[in-house]
């Protein structure tokens, strides 16, 4: 019986043991997990970098072909600077090229090809820039007839299209160790449960027979003390009687005193003998109610180990299942952002790369100077879609700044008063009411920009046939404070644009100016700071956007 009750202790405490192990060995292998997806990220982004750098070759080549040209048309200095430039980019990026190809183990051996043709070319321009400034035209015009540059641009071609399919296959490649590494996650987390559960009901069931088997023991201990207490009332009335027997004998017959004494001496010792007996009957129903205690706070100790596991188990599912979330969300909007600049940047770079080629037949002054004017606002747009990426990486950065305590009432007022004048110019009328949540405690540039963005977006897509009513106010929603805005302007089509409603460069009235900026920014803050946003509109009545920022955050240490 000992021999099982010991066995069936280190049972429970082996239990407790192996479960403790598979939370090791779990969060081992998340924190390996983790290293696979980071890895996998940077192959993806490198991958994204080379083939921007095997573009930025096709690029320079063009930039040095059209410097040639120009000045061959018109003998400015500055055309030899845009020559000395793109040479230095095309260096530059031969240089990325090859570094980047061999860490992926490519073979540079075209790579070098490649590279020989290019400064052969350059060479050759080398030659043409000298042709035109000592004036020999006709070397000038019988190189130009050959188009030197032709080939070598084909040849750029063809190695960034294999480029491209390789570093395409990288990422496909690190796509798919990344969706593994997921999905082990998953399955991992699922063995673990199809594994601590029925330890955990084997627990129970162990803790359940120990208490069964402890009221038994109580039961059979009730039961020894009652049979006990009945044998000794039984002998306490047989001594009485006998004794009785032997005072009435011991009047009636004198003779038999001897042995009276002698019985007497008899029930002395069964006295004793009863005595001890219950002196140990006593002794082991000590040891039994000790045993009980001890059983008692065993299975106390486990019972509160099981809740301890079990809640812990429990936040560790709940804290990747967030962070699952919050991945999977992060690599759709990077994504979707990284489609979007790449789209917008392609647009201008193919519209001046068409212009250059155009340039090279026109036939007269004013012809140049269209499409250079073109090319110019070419340049601008290309400009502009680099200063949104500027913008929206700063709001990246942002989220590193102190969190502050902000008034909410102080900061609207600065905002109008940076919109003052389109206030004035529109007759708008800005109510606002912040007496039911005064306070938040967050980012306040980052609130800033959303009261901004969606205050000039209420002014911006106002309804011509009326003026502006604006209303801000806030209010208090368990952990969050809502910050409504609504106005009276033209609304947006929600069964329409609901989807596309917060992405970058998307528009819904294209009779205003704007780039589909301010909606993209206003959402990505209010992740940022771990809020949600939310939006009602009417087409031809107005829209409503309420957003809910957590009211306190652990991190307060200062006030805006």
């Amino acid at each position: 019986m000992a021999a099982v009750s010991w066995l069936k202790g280190y049972v429970l405490y082996a239990v407790v043991f192996l479960v403790a192990l598979l939370m090791l060995i779990n969060m081992l292998l998340i924190y390996r997990n983790n290293q696979v997806i980071t890895f996998n990220k940077q192959q993806q982004e490198e991958a994204e970098r080379i083939k921007v750098n095997a573009s930025e070759v096709i690029r320079a080549l063009h930039l040095l072909d059209m410097a040639v040209r120009s000045y061959a048309i018109v003998e400015k200095a500055s055309f030899l600077d845009a020559r000395d430039t793109a040479i230095a980019d095309m260096n530059n990026a031969f240089n990325g090229l090859e570094k980047a190809l061999a860490a992926q183990h490519y073979n540079l051996n075209e790579l070098y090809v490649l590279k020989d043709s290019v400064h052969k070319y350059v060479d050759v321009t080398g030659v043409m820039m000298k042709y035109l400034q000592r004036g020999q035209l006709n070397k000038f015009s019988e190189l130009l007839n050959i188009d030197p540059g032709f080939p070598v641009w084909k040849q750029c071609k063809a190695f960034n299209d294999r480029i491209d399919g390789f570093e395409d296959n990288i990422s496909r490649q690190a796509q798919g160790r990344y969706e593994r590494a997921l999905k082990n996650i998953y399955l991992l987390q699922l063995l673990l449960f199809l594994f601590t559960v029925p330890l955990l009901a084997y627990t129970a069931y162990q803790a359940n027979r120990s208490i069964m088997v402890a009221e038994q023991l109580r039961k059979s201990e009730m039961t020894r003390a009652t049979m006990l207490l009945e044998q000794n009332a039984l002998l306490e009335r047989t001594v009485h009687q006998r004794t009785v027997e032997i005072l009435t004998q011991n009047e009636e017959i004198s003779a038999q005193n001897e042995e009276i004494v002698s019985h007497n001496e008899q029930l002395q010792l069964q006295q004793q003998e009863i005595e001890r007996q219950r002196n140990v009957l006593a002794e082991q129903h000590n040891k039994v109610q000790l045993a009980n205690r001890t059983i008692e706070e065993k299975n106390e100790l486990i019972q509160r180990h099981n809740r301890e596991l079990v809640l812990e188990v429990t936040r560790q599912t709940q804290d990747l299942k967030q962070a699952n979330l919050e991945l999977i969300e992060h690599n759709s909007r990077l994504e979707q952002f990284a489609f979007i600049i790449s789209h917008n940047l392609r647009a201008p770079m193919a519209r001046l790369v068409g212009l250059s080629e155009v340039l090279n037949f026109a036939k007269d002054d004013q012809e140049v100077a269209e499409v250079v004017k073109l090319m110019v606002r070419s340049t601008y747009d290309l400009d502009q879609v680099i200063k949104d990426l500027t913008v929206i990486l700063g709001v990246q950065k942002m989220n590193t700044q102190i969190l502050a305590d902000v008034n909410l009432r102080v900061l609207f007022e600065k905002v109008m008063q940076s919109l003052e004048e389109e206030i004035k110019q529109t007759h708008a009328t800005v109510t606002t009411d912040f007496s039911l949540a005064q306070t938040v405690h967050s980012l306040p540039p980052y609130l800033e920009s959303i009261f901004y963005n969606l205050l000039s977006n209420a002014i911006k897509y106002r309804d011509p046939k009326r003026a502006p009513v604006i209303d801000v106010r806030s209010r208090e929603d368990d952990d969050y404070v809502v910050i409504a805005v609504r106005d009276n302007g033209l609304g947006i089509d929600l069964g329409k644009y609901q989807d596309k409603l917060f992405n970058l460069y998307k528009r819904f009235h294209h009779h205003v100016e704007g780039k589909g900026m301010g909606l993209y920014l206003v959402k990505t803050q209010v992740a940022a700071v771990s809020g949600k946003i939310e939006v009602e509109s009417v087409v031809g009545e107005g829209t409503t956007f309420r957003v809910f920022l957590r009211r306190d955050h652990p991190s307060k240490n200062t006030t805006w």
